[in-house]
């Protein structure tokens, strides 16, 4: 599997596909993917980022897992953004 990227610069929003980061998954089972059914956002006030070495804000986001059937809180650094719920419409002149 690729090197996932963090999704800290995406602000996930209600309706997006996400996947979990590879970090997270057990290895005894495959990626989940699900939808984003809730954010709260800058939940977690004092989250460590490997990434860059600061002290950061994290959405708190409520993921419906397709394959477990249930809903999960985890911050927004551990899931990676599949698809947004909705695509911007171009601006007509």
């Amino acid at each position: 599997m690729a090197q996932d990227v963090p999704n800290d610069a995406v602000l996930l929003e209600l309706g997006d596909i996400v996947r979990e980061h590879e970090a997270i998954i057990p290895p005894d089972r495959a990626t989940w993917t699900g939808i984003v059914v809730s954010v709260d956002r800058y939940f977690y006030q004092h989250l460590f980022s490997e990434y860059d070495g600061n002290w950061n804000a994290q959405d708190s986001v409520g993921v419906q897992w397709f394959q477990a059937g249930y809903v999960e809180y985890l911050p927004g650094s551990v899931l990676v953004l599949v698809q947004k719920a909705k695509q911007k419409a171009d601006k007509k002149s």
